[in-house]
């Protein structure tokens, strides 16, 4: 039965929109291509009228997608094989490989061909830019054009059809009249293509690719690693539907697993797969020079949504017949043998666009008159750097701070510590990437006012700071001096006298971001702590653990390390995350979200329970906040924690960009309470009292030397 002209319209109509996601995405190829690789011919730009530079995020994760294509592809390219070679871009759009890998590695394309297939109309359109530019015609030599059938363009090097991939039919008979398909080798490319077809057709796809005989298939799409609740998941899916190109496949695939399954079962006996965050540290796709170079392209100072783009996407090279040799698998991360609490989280929803604030950081003030508040101030909000602060209510009594005459100026990435009687130090911080800040502040908790401080012997941001003990002391380790610099340097704060730079024995790498914490006093002039995660110079997170003593007895301090091996290691990101928080209560350290190396860290594990001593580190168990209420759970990036006692914790703010699809703020506000007498009663279900909800109660902007309420 032929397909009515109302299903006609509508098949077409789907078609236009998803050809219509090649504009932007090669919009943002062209300016990777422009940015990233100067010394190379630009070919996107032929493709793209006008230069429009994206965002470093957006450019970060093109240059990943492309360099992981680029890679897979080379790799075909350079195999020993006395066969033809074939690239076929399924969903080509406007992509320019044949062009690229001419360029790079010409010896190895000396005898292979380049098929390009698309839409027909699409398809026509490049057709009509290649053979108009001179530049693009140099790739094919001599050429046919053909408007009869779906071959548009043949050359000896570089081919067009234009075919729907629903028609495996035709996309078949082009292949036999094209080449010798019993003596080719082929490698069928899916770069974010197929992922808009509907499911049956997109296995299709897959499984006819496999009937072709000697091939490869790199597919590069979409995955929900952590379910289509997760805030990225969310957004990303949002995202597509508005475009009304919905992504077909991701909900019966969602993991690098279930697509591993899908290839075996529809004929592809071996496989390889990366998340594409697996990929960013893997030396096949980028050595650790290359990663740091990049950071010399332009200012990036955005690692954690980073992670959460690549964590989202995933490659697999699937081959027919089966390999002898066991590639690259993606991480499966199985649920460890570890006790788990509920500590059921009250949340307090956010109206309109209250409470977002990420990269900020919070305090708990108390002031003269008894009463106790909470505030989260600096930070970025929804249209740059905040010069404010949110004033969270935690008790009955209202909230009325009083006036400041000097504040520090708008920033984001700073430390807060408080330091007892001494006050809440502010450390660091940034304005741009490039821009890193060095001035100090004390809140005197007396007159809720800020001081100046002295500052830092050198700029610093997403440095760590832990308080030494119950003393009035800090040590700061790492942080970066602006976006392509690293420090391995730590000081000593003291109050009096300012800060002292440390001699250090057995120097760890330098690290920013990192977890760092104190956890025993030896007398009064030593102190011992943990080490943990950070992302290491090349952007790739640390998975060493080490532990510290810091001797203060002599004029300059002496801070030795030593690495340790953690008893967890099968629990995935443990200890070595990027961006978490570190809160210590009742004798236990609580570690809160942050990013892991190679996957996105699965919620289970968003918040765990370490035990600590001078030696040793282990996880005792991790924490639920979730239960049968429906409260959406935080999420743990650029949000801020505080213990505001009896075992209570307040997580506030927080969001991320989720690449080039929107930005997610966290809805409210989050309130729990950790009991530690539930780790010693041995069973898991146990649960917590639920505490009262954190009740955001104003903002107060910073302004010429004093605070006023936004109206």
């Amino acid at each position: 039965m032929a397909p009515s002209t109302q299903d006609v319209r509508k098949s077409r109509a789907s078609d236009d929109l998803i050809m219509a996601t090649n504009n932007s995405s090669i919009v943002s190829k062209r300016s990777v291509e422009h940015l990233y690789y100067p010394d190379e011919p630009h070919y996107f730009r032929f493709f793209v009228k006008k230069f429009r530079r994206r965002a470093p995020l957006v450019n970060r994760g093109y240059h990943l997608r492309l360099k992981v294509i680029d890679t897979l592809v080379r790799r075909f390219l350079q195999k020993q094989s006395n066969r033809k070679k074939v690239v076929v871009n399924l969903g080509c759009g406007s992509d320019v490989l044949p062009w690229q890998c001419q360029v790079r590695y010409p010896e190895s394309c000396q005898d292979v061909t380049f098929l390009d297939v698309d839409y027909p109309d699409l398809i026509q359109k490049k057709r009509q830019i290649v053979l108009e530019t001179p530049e693009l015609q140099d790739l094919m030599g001599t050429w046919e054009v053909n408007d009869g059938s779906p071959i548009v363009l043949r050359s000896k090097k570089y081919c067009q059809v234009g075919c729907n991939l629903q028609q495996l039919s035709v996309l078949q008979s082009c292949l036999d009249t094209l080449f010798d398909v019993p003596n080719t080798e082929f490698l069928f490319v899916a770069e974010v293509s197929i992922t808009y077809m509907d499911t049956k057709g997109a296995n299709g796809v897959i499984e006819w690719a496999a009937t072709v005989g000697n091939a490869e298939f790199c597919l590069l799409e979409q995955i929900l690693p952590d379910g289509p609740d997760h805030p990225f998941s969310h957004t990303m899916l949002g995202h597509f539907n508005k475009m009304n190109a919905p992504l077909k496949s991701v909900h019966r695939y969602p993991t690098v697993a279930s697509q591993e399954k899908r290839f075996k079962s529809l004929g592809w006996p071996s496989a390889e797969s990366w998340t594409l965050w697996e990929a960013w540290s893997d030396n096949l796709f980028m050595t650790a020079a290359e990663r740091r170079a990049l950071d010399s392209v332009e200012p990036f100072d955005e690692l954690e949504e980073f992670a959460l783009f690549a964590s989202h996407y995933f490659v697999i090279l699937a081959t027919t017949p089966k390999s002898e040799v066991q590639g690259h698998v993606s991480k499966v991360h199985e649920e460890a043998d570890i006790s788990s609490f509920q500590c059921p989280m009250t949340m307090r929803a956010y109206d309109s666009a209250q409470g977002h604030r990420r990269l900020g950081a919070a305090m708990l003030v108390r002031e003269p008159n008894g009463g106790e508040f909470i505030s989260h101030n600096f930070g970025q909000g929804p249209v740059g750097r905040m010069n404010s602060e949110d004033l969270y209510q935690i008790s009955s009594q209202p909230v009325a701070p009083l006036p400041s005459v000097n504040t520090p100026s708008a920033r984001v990435c700073h430390s807060l510590t408080d330091l007892g009687s001494a006050g809440v130090l502010l450390a660091g911080g940034r304005a741009s990437p490039s821009t890193a800040f060095g001035d100090c502040w004390l809140f005197n908790k007396q007159l809720s006012a800020w001081e100046r401080t002295k500052d830092l012997p050198v700029p610093l941001f997403r440095h760590s700071v832990t308080r030494l003990g119950s003393s009035t002391l800090a040590l700061l380790a790492g942080g970066r001096k602006n976006h392509f610099e690293t420090s391995a340097e730590y000081f000593l704060f003291d109050p009096a006298e300012g800060w002292k730079k440390c001699h250090v024995q057995s120097t760890p790498p330098a690290l920013y971001s990192a977890t760092l914490v104190c956890v025993g006093e030896v007398g009064s002039r030593a102190f011992t702590g943990i080490l943990s995660g950070g992302s290491l110079e090349d952007s790739v997170i640390n998975q060493k653990l080490y532990t510290w003593r810091l001797d203060i007895s002599e004029p300059e301090p002496v801070l030795s390390f030593q690495q340790r091996i953690p008893k967890d290691r099968g629990l995935p990101g443990a200890l070595a995350r990027l961006g978490s928080s570190a809160i210590q209560s009742l004798g236990y350290t609580l570690l809160l979200g942050g990013v892991i190396e190679g996957v996105q860290l699965p919620s289970v594990y968003d918040i765990i329970v370490l035990k600590t001593t001078e030696t040793d580190v282990r996880v005792v168990a991790r924490l639920d906040g979730t239960d049968s209420s429906g409260v959406m759970r935080p999420f743990l990036m650029g949000s801020s924690v505080v213990h505001y006692g009896d075992g209570k914790f307040a997580i506030l703010g927080g969001g991320a960009t989720c690449y080039a699809m929107g930005t997610f703020w966290t809805p409210g506000s989050y309130s729990f309470r950790f009991d530690p007498k539930l780790l010693t009663q041995h069973s898991s279900g146990q649960t917590a009292s639920r505490p009262e909800p954190i009740q955001y109660q104003e903002t107060i902007e910073f302004s010429e030397g004093e605070k006023r309420p936004v109206e």
